[in-house]
């Protein structure tokens, strides 16, 4: 009784994967990952040509916006392809079913992104300048998952597409805006752990480093639990 409970979990869980993945595979994300692609190849054969082959600063930028064109439409779009399949009918009909479905779903996106970082970062380790890309990956990926959470929480206010994208591109000007104002602090969201901010000793730069990422997380976590708190109203989404 108890193996075939764990094979009925087992299959519930395989197909909820299955499920997202095809969603998270669908319509024009392919698009967005081919983009992240040419735009880290590009970037790479550059810096492979040049001279500066150690700018891992540089190289930082590169893998943060390959980051977020991977995590861009699937994050932003979620909800409306939801709404333009009739899923979200079903999805809403089936009490808290819709919290496990895009939990499973946002996890997903993000481990599949995280992995292509991954695999961006161990080349940029072989072919450009040796690092520690693990490490590297997980620092790029604490802000990809803060912006992919606040888009998360703003589609599920806006709840279209497009008005989530344009919302999210101007927050991302304002912040490119801002990064030079906030270059010292730990409230930057485009903060550069391995640019060291000038007139910052090398201690001070550490802690300012480790407060931003805190920051972010904590950030990630409030932008999640605020979208699956706007997805119990029904009636907004119906």
């Amino acid at each position: 009784m108890k193996n075939r409970t764990l094979h009925n979990y087992f299959t519930l869980v395989s197909r909820m994967i299955i499920y997202n993945l095809r969603i998270i595979f669908a319509n024009k994300f392919i698009w967005f990952l081919a983009g992240s692609v040419v735009f880290y190849l590009g970037l790479s054969v550059i810096y492979v040509l040049s001279n500066d082959v150690s700018a891992m600063p540089d190289l930082y930028g590169v893998f943060m916006f390959s980051g977020i064109l991977l995590v861009f439409y699937p994050v932003v779009f979620g909800i409306q392809n939801d709404q333009d399949a009739r899923t979200i009918e079903i999805l809403f009909g089936i009490p808290n079913y819709r919290y496990k479905v895009w939990l499973v779903r946002i996890f997903l996106i993000f481990a599949i992104a995280f992995l292509i970082m991954l695999l961006f970062t161990f080349l940029s380790n072989i072919l450009i300048v040796k690092f520690q890309f693990v490490y590297v990956t997980v620092q790029v990926m604490i802000p990809v998952v803060f912006l992919g959470m606040m888009a998360f929480m703003l589609s599920t206010v806006v709840r279209n597409g497009n008005g989530t994208a344009v919302i999210m591109i101007i927050l991302g000007m304002l912040f490119l805006f801002f990064d030079e104002v906030l270059r010292k602090s730990q409230w930057n969201i485009f903060l550069n752990p391995f640019n060291p901010a000038w007139g910052v000793s090398e201690t001070s730069w550490a802690i300012i480093s480790l407060k931003n990422r805190i920051i972010l997380i904590a950030g990630s976590v409030l932008c999640l639990l605020a979208g699956l708190y706007n997805l119990q109203k029904r009636e907004k989404f119906m």
